[in-house]
């Protein structure tokens, strides 16, 4: 079987419409004029003679009316105002694993937290120490020099 290279060409994704037209519209010719008529009769479904929708539509117009007795205060009064319902999580079973699971890792957040304030309370420290014991030359920044 042979395969055509057109046919995986996708440049034109109508190629093989076009070509199924095309050996009809051979055909077609091919035929004698009364059976080609015939055959566009029956295919063919009759063409309406009138439409009823307009093919144009006719332009749009905005027009202002001036209303005498409106005051320009509200229109309508609310006696409530508008209730806004919100889905609720719906809580499940939870496995007693996953509770686990969340419980370390809410403990790990919480010990991270305390280490880093206790480092940076350490580090405070140990400058202050440093400060305290003065060079005598060269002193930090901040510190009396003797």
């Amino acid at each position: 079987m042979e395969i055509k290279s057109t046919q995986f060409d996708m440049t034109n994704p109508f190629a093989p419409l076009q070509q199924r037209v095309h050996q009809v519209e051979t055909v077609l010719r091919q035929m004698p004029s009364a059976q080609r008529e015939q055959l566009l009769v029956e295919m063919l479904p009759p063409m309406p003679m009138h439409c009823t929708a307009p093919a144009i539509e006719p332009a749009v117009t905005m027009v202002t009316v001036k209303v005498d007795e409106w005051d320009g205060g509200p229109v309508v009064q609310q006696r409530y105002p508008t209730a806004v319902l919100r889905p609720r999580r719906i809580v499940g079973y939870i496995p007693w694993q996953w509770r686990w699971i969340v419980a370390g890792i809410r403990l790990t957040r919480i010990v991270r937290k305390s280490a880093k304030q206790q480092m940076k309370q350490f580090n405070k420290l140990r400058r202050q120490m440093i400060r305290r014991v003065l060079p005598r030359r060269n002193a930090m920044r901040g510190a009396r020099a003797r």
